[in-house]
């Protein structure tokens, strides 16, 4: 039996930050072996490109296909079933992923899934392993007879039998794996090799489940105690993946809480070996524990500052944190850990917050960005988007917490195939009993601001100057927007695009507007000349590259502005920030037309910055002479920088850099600096 597989992503512009299908490796593994027990001749081929399926189904003809379901794919899979059906009519079509969970796989579940993508013959819900086998041994069982496959109850999948018998079968639960080992490595016995050859960024994963049911959240439904893989074969893995990766820069640890057992410091020092032996990988993107400080600590030291440290809170706002059963580190805990982490030298710290969450205010959020700004944490801002599987997209959570929600396309997720066009959408929060249109409005280009300014570093040094004098980020925040709102020069402007992009593109009422948007040929030809995508990395490189001086200028404005209210000597504090600005913008990385990086430079500053920075921003003093400081690229940076640039290098400058944001280290675009004499 010829098995096709596909984790699909678009890879229509040709670059993308995708990762290897750790996925389909594990459900081939495991199927290959059982249905090798039960005497069933079967060949597996792996798909992260749809194009090649596309190419491969019509001249290879499969008799299965199966393909992971995720929000950013659907309606590519949905057109790759299409594809199917039409060269391969015969061949069985399956679906998996976390769109179906306990909380949707039931009747009308079902019929209005198939109804959608009525392409799709049978979908598994929970854990994919299983229940994939389960389908295969009745299809090969049934003759691969698909009106006879249609009619049969089977456990762990819903089955489509709507176009002949107007039926859907809801099998039974078949529960998750007791032992995830069952699963042969698919690192190990080679099925995951080609994609190493490819610019995919690998996937390690070391236990399966999540103790905690956040209602937003799929991960850890269909799921009773947390199941690990033994750990010397996690370790075999780990040393496997890094000495194959020649064309990653970063690795993703797919677990939901790592650092949640004491093992996983073992693991993080391992992924440190290999970057001490190869250099891979420079950058860990890790989901961490939410309850146990002192193993987040003691893994932490181990990756030596590869991996960003997270205490995700998501909300300080308790009645927030109740209706979406929640669970967070204690305030008191998060203070000390990052505490503990600085002693080691830990500087990349995170955590996380979502706007449009039932019982969130504008003010209860924002507090908690200025909260988290005072720990000097890095705040990754999310809007609330409702996963299908979730107990959040239920009917009842809709009615409850939601007045309004709307569409916008996803990033990343669109292309043509087969002649076709094909978009991605996610489904975001757009009023609440508490957030009003306007407040969404107002905090969409606060988050843009912070992101680039605070959280990637941009504005990160004049920041934390103004901060010294009692200027609050947030304020600074405030204050830009009200002067962005009458500005009628260059920042103006670039206020105007972000709030017209954000009314036309990311809030239409259903996704059929969205399509209709899109598919017009002016806006298409911006998704093809690469000029569109997620708004705050889109207008945080239009501003770095092409509006810099401006903002500069505006800046300064409103530093004349605190200064006077503050009663200092204006002409001292605008020159103070003139050279604060000068250095931060002499850190941006150069590169011109030709993708040339500059690789060093020389700049004189009345003021000793470096020493400032290193001192933790205290009284910036001026000196008697002026300093000189080098600013250059180290060679693991460069080495870092060349490899993201092969990968997601295209015709557009900035569209490469928003790529490049995506699970890295936002340091690569900014110089190392040092004091020299001349």
């Amino acid at each position: 039996m010829k098995i096709f597989l596909g984790d699909l992503v678009h890879t229509w512009e040709q670059t993308g930050t995708w990762t290897i299908p750790l996925n389909i490796g594990y459900v081939a593994s495991y199927t290959s072996k059982y249905l090798n027990k039960a005497g069933i001749d079967c060949n597996f081929k792996l798909f992260k490109d749809p194009q090649k399926m596309i190419d491969s189904i019509k001249s290879e003809k499969p008799d299965v296909v199966g393909l992971a379901h995720y929000v950013w794919n659907m309606k590519l899979n949905h057109r790759v079933f299409e594809i199917v059906k039409k060269h391969v009519p015969n061949s069985l079509t399956i679906g998996g992923g976390p769109y179906f969970t306990d909380q949707n796989a039931n009747e009308n579940g079902a019929r209005r899934f198939f109804s959608m993508y009525h392409n799709c013959d049978a979908y598994i819900v929970n854990q994919g392993e299983k229940g994939f086998f389960e389908l295969i041994k009745v299809f090969s069982e049934s003759n691969k007879n698909l009106d006879q496959f249609r009619k049969i109850n089977i456990p762990g999948s819903l089955i489509n039998d709507l176009k002949k018998n107007d039926k859907v079968h809801i099998g039974k639960n078949i529960g998750a794996l007791s032992d995830l080992n069952d699963i042969p490595s698919p690192y190990l016995n080679g099925l995951l090799d080609t994609f190493f050859e490819g610019p995919y960024m690998p996937l390690l994963e070391t236990n399966r489940s999540c103790p905690y049911r956040c209602t937003f959240c799929a991960w850890g439904i269909g799921t009773q105690k947390l199941l690990r893989f033994d750990e010397e074969r996690v370790l075999k893995e780990i040393e496997y993946i890094y000495e194959r990766s020649k064309f990653a820069t970063s690795l993703y640890i797919a677990d939901a809480n790592f650092g949640i057992l004491d093992r996983d410091s073992k693991f993080a020092a391992k992924i440190y070996e290999g970057h001490k032996k190869t250099s891979f990988p420079n950058f860990v993107a890790v989901q961490w524990n939410k309850t146990r400080p002192d193993r987040v600590l003691k893994t932490a030291k181990e990756f030596r500052n590869i991996a960003q440290v997270g205490a995700s809170l998501q909300s300080i706002n308790g009645d927030v944190l109740n209706a979406i059963k929640r669970k967070n580190l204690t305030f008191d805990q998060i203070v000390q850990l990052r505490k503990e982490l600085e002693k080691f030298g830990q500087e990349k710290i995170f955590s996380e917050l979502i706007i449009g969450l039932p019982y969130e205010t504008k003010e209860s959020h924002i507090e908690a960005n200025r909260q988290l700004i005072d720990l000097n944490f890095e705040v990754q801002n999310y809007n609330l988007h409702l996963l299908p599987g979730t107990e959040m997209d239920t009917e009842e959570s809709r009615k409850k917490y939601f007045k309004k929600t709307g569409w916008r396309l996803f990033d990343n997720a669109y292309g043509i195939y087969d002649g076709k066009i094909i978009l991605e959408g996610q489904e975001v929060v757009l009023l609440t009993d508490t957030l009003s249109i306007e407040d969404f409005r107002y905090i969409r280009f606060y988050h843009f601001l912070q992101q680039m300014m605070w959280s990637k570093k941009w504005y990160y040094d004049y920041l934390k100057f103004l901060k010294s004098y009692g200027i609050h980020p947030v304020s600074v925040f405030k204050k830009i927007i009200e002067k962005c709102k009458k500005d009628k020069g260059e920042i103006g402007n670039l206020y105007s695009g972000f709030m017209k992009d954000y009314d036309e593109a990311e809030s239409f009422d259903s996704f059929k507007k969205l399509e209709k948007y899109w598919r017009r040929e002016s806006n298409f030809n911006r998704l093809k000349e690469g000029n569109y995508g997620k708004l705050n990395m889109l207008y945080t490189f239009k501003l770095v590259l092409n509006h810099r001086k401006a903002f500069n200028k505006f800046l300064l404005k409103i530093s004349k502005e605190y200064s006077t209210s503050l009663g200092l000597d204006v002409d001292n504090f605008v020159e103070l920030c003139k050279e604060v600005l000068k250095f931060q913008n002499a850190k941006f990385l150069q590169i011109d037309n030709e993708w040339k990086i500059k690789q060093q430079f020389t700049e004189k500053f009345k003021y000793d910055l470096l020493k400032w920075r290193e001192s933790g921003y205290g009284q910036l003093e001026k000196l008697n002479n002026k300093k000189y400081y080098k600013f250059y690229i180290s060679k693991k940076q460069q080495k870092a920088i060349d490899i993201q640039l092969r990968q997601y290098k295209s015709n557009n400058i900035n569209s490469t850099f928003q790529k490049m944001v995506v699970n890295s280290d936002n340091t690569q675009f900014f110089y190392e600096v040092r004091s020299i004499a001349i």
